[in-house]
């Protein structure tokens, strides 16, 4: 395994920046679900003692991303067709709230993070490119949380992205090569979308976009890569209420 780079910047406290590392892995698909994480192989990976390695790991259980196995230690998280649906539902509810609000709210900052990102992300085409393209996205994702400024909601929002297991999604396309180029054209645009509806302080639009978007983008791939059945994710939908939400 390609060994973690040593901590040491002095802004973040060691365990924020080992429970980081380890995140990031996660998140780039270096680790996956039901893989354990070993206090001993993890310290001796990123140089730090234990005490910040359980701390990170007590984060990424609080987070979703992990689980306490009882008299075994803790492993990544292994989710099931229903919570996948759950997720997605959740998903549903959640970002197009976040994005409605971020409208009303974004920054110049937030704009200006947001293109750089979307630039970044259009450039990313390949198989080769899949890592960076899941950490892009998921900083796509963040970026319009945190520009709604609601720290509740945007708790929430991480919370579900960590049940939602979008590396075993970007890891289903490696078997379906040929759909990579017409898929990513298709995010791409339905994120620049979203950004303009964003920028132009259009709120309902940009809520109106991110269901969409989650609909007609996420739905189709849960059910072609993940190969769930439309009527569970039709079903969640309809028992949490989400039929009419525009």
């Amino acid at each position: 395994m390609e060994k973690l780079a040593p901590v040491t910047k002095q802004h973040k406290s060691l365990t924020e920046l080992t429970y980081q590392m380890i995140r990031d892995k996660i998140i780039s698909g270096e680790y996956q679900p039901g893989d354990w994480l070993r206090q001993e192989q993890l310290a001796q990976q990123l140089e730090v003692s234990y005490t910040p390695i359980r701390q990170a790991l007590d984060w990424l259980v609080a987070d979703g991303l992990a689980e306490h196995v009882s008299h075994k230690g803790v492993r990544l998280t292994l989710i099931n067709e229903k919570e996948i649906a759950e997720a997605y539902s959740l998903r549903l509810l959640l970002d197009p709230i976040l994005a409605r609000v971020a409208a009303e709210n974004r920054s110049t900052a937030d704009i200006k993070h947001l293109q750089d990102i979307l630039e970044q992300l259009e450039k990313t085409t390949t198989l080769d490119d899949m890592r960076d393209r899941r950490r892009l996205n998921r900083e796509y994702h963040k970026t319009i949380s945190e520009s709604a400024v609601f720290k509740t909601l945007e708790r929430l929002s991480e919370i579900v992205w960590n049940r939602f297991p979008d590396w075993m999604f970007y890891e289903g396309l490696y078997k379906e090569p040929d759909t990579i180029t017409k898929r990513f054209a298709r995010e791409n645009k339905e994120h620049r979308e979203i950004l303009e509806s964003i920028i132009n302080q259009n709120a309902q639009l940009a809520k109106d976009l991110s269901i969409d978007h989650i609909r007609a983008f996420m739905k189709d791939d849960l059910m072609e890569v993940f190969n769930i059945p439309g009527e569970v994710l039709d079903e969640m939908e309809k028992q949490m209420g989400l039929g009419q939400l525009k």
